[in-house]
């Protein structure tokens, strides 16, 4: 159940980053499917697993992305989210339930 809750949140980010016409670079993938990891084990490991609560997990999943989305274009960067973007979204969203 885990790795498929880890698999659902992780194509959900992924939808959305094609939804708003980004493509990932491979380390912000890299660090997104960590991210995803520690949320998702924090969720299993203290039973936070109902369907209510992973729908919570995929929004706020969407919120990183939306973040990741508005600090590229701040850079005028309009085609790939990348380390950067994701490090600043991280930091701007934290404390967002259960990644951080």
């Amino acid at each position: 159940m885990r790795e498929d809750l880890k698999v659902r949140i992780l194509r959900r980010a992924q939808s959305k980053v094609r939804e708003l016409g980004f493509v990932m670079t491979s380390v912000a993938q890299t660090d997104l499917v960590e991210f995803i990891n520690q949320g998702v084990d924090r969720m299993t490991s203290s039973q936070y697993d109902s369907e209510i609560d992973r729908l919570r997990a995929e929004r706020n999943i969407e919120t990183l992305i939306e973040s990741m989305s508005k600090n590229a274009k701040s850079r005028n960067l309009n085609e790939s989210l990348d380390f950067r973007s994701f490090s600043s979204a991280k930091s701007s969203i934290c404390p967002l339930w259960p990644f951080c």
